[in-house]
């Protein structure tokens, strides 16, 4: 899982970096039909064959070129994408288990580029990508876990401080249910004394997840999860999530049933279990986001690019490969759809860019944040909004 610290490299060493830099995409899911003809019969994997000729025809200094195929060649790449960026002294390599924004790389497709460094699909997908929390609420004890970029890791530390002698006692004396209810929903029998137990143990076990609670609270913080997945028997994680702060309740998204191996189950279990309730999320709120835009936004490419250089939007919508070209002028920035009107604004000087760098570049000179949509919201914004939407400001 990339940590923090690469993301503030990444952000501010490479992406701000002078001189030339050979930026280096690659499409690498070992599952891919390409990749596995390959393997199987022992030669050269396709990704570095497109490699050592994308280098040649950029002219990539041989000794950076020459380390750069050495990596791919040895390395055992697990991932689906590989980012790589090397310098004449350095040498930097991304591994990532999902899709990059903006950048289509089908079937060990190459995108490279020499000279300034081109960070712009890395950092996209890891602006747009949520970090997700993972609670296995069970009787033994409860463990949390991380699943950002198709990865997953356990946060060892999570509920540490609480006893064994407590998840026993939690185990050994609450009732059937935290509600104290039975299994068909009936209140648990057995006398006035058996009543009265049934409260104290019910008072106790809504403290101690209350206390846990607090400490998810905390370590969300930590974490930078924006959204909670609740997993384990049903009655307990609708308990627990009743009792979170009206906060951290907003960010559970799923809640799923207790794994077969309960506690013991391992973590890539876990991201294979949570799998399908992170895209239905993910493609959920972007649907949302569109059903607002639709009340209170604007749409269609030539009016939200106009929309942006005004300052008036603040989410740009976006489709997750965008293609086309603009017209930008050198000195000002303005960018338009057609020639003329970027000729009006710096005469015999307009230059024809990227539609999708152009829009990022924008977005972020006038502080509107970048949302990408896919499947059959994607399908969706080309057919109800022109390609291209956004949130206004006014």
């Amino acid at each position: 899982m990339i940590s923090k610290e690469a993301i503030q490299k990444l952000r501010n060493e490479i992406g701000l970096r002078s001189g030339p830099v050979l930026s280096l995409y690659l499409a690498t899911n070992p599952a891919s039909r390409d990749v596995l003809d390959y393997s199987a019969s022992g030669k050269r994997k396709p990704f570095v064959i497109r490699a050592k000729d994308t280098l040649k025809a950029l002219a990539v200094p041989e000794a950076i070129a020459s380390r750069v195929i050495d990596r791919l060649e040895h390395d055992v790449i697990r991932g689906r994408t590989r980012a790589v960026f090397a310098t004449e002294d350095e040498l930097e390599v991304y591994d990532l288990n999902v899709d990059l924004p903006v950048v289509n790389l089908p079937h060990g497709e190459v995108l490279a580029r020499w000279g300034e460094p081109y960070v712009l699909p890395l950092v996209l997908a890891l602006d747009e990508y949520e970090r997700y929390a993972v609670v296995l609420l069970d009787e033994e004890r409860w463990r949390l876990f991380e699943v950002y970029l198709n990865d997953v890791r356990e946060v060892a530390d999570a509920f540490r401080a609480v006893a064994p002698e407590t998840w026993r006692k939690l185990s050994e004396s609450k009732p059937a249910t935290p509600m104290g209810l039975g299994a068909r929903g009936t209140t648990a029998r057995g006398g006035m004394g058996r009543d009265r137990f049934d409260r104290r143990v019910l008072a106790w076990t809504h403290r101690f997840y209350r206390q846990l609670a607090g400490e998810l609270e905390g370590w969300l913080e930590r974490l930078g999860a924006e959204r909670l997945i609740l997993m384990g028997v049903p009655e307990e994680t609708r308990y627990f999530e009743e009792l979170l702060p009206r906060a951290v309740r907003e960010r559970v998204v799923a809640h799923l049933p207790m794994p077969a191996g309960g506690s013991k189950v391992d973590a890539s279990e876990v991201l294979a279990l949570t799998e399908a309730a992170i895209e239905e999320a993910e493609r959920r709120k972007e649907a949302e986001l569109l059903d607002r835009i639709r009340e209170e936004g604007v749409w269609g490419t030539e009016n939200v690019l106009e929309a942006l250089q005004q300052g008036r939007v603040y989410v740009l919508v976006m489709p997750w490969h965008p293609e086309g070209r603009v017209w930008r002028c050198p000195d000002t920035g303005y960018a338009a759809l057609a020639r003329e009107r970027a000729e009006a604004v710096c005469p015999g000087a307009a230059e024809e860019a990227d539609l999708a760098e152009t829009l990022v570049e924008l977005a972020g000179l006038f502080g509107a944040r970048v949302e990408f949509v896919r499947g059959d919201n994607a399908d969706r914004l080309e057919r109800e909004f022109g390609g291209l939407a956004g949130l206004k400001r006014w």
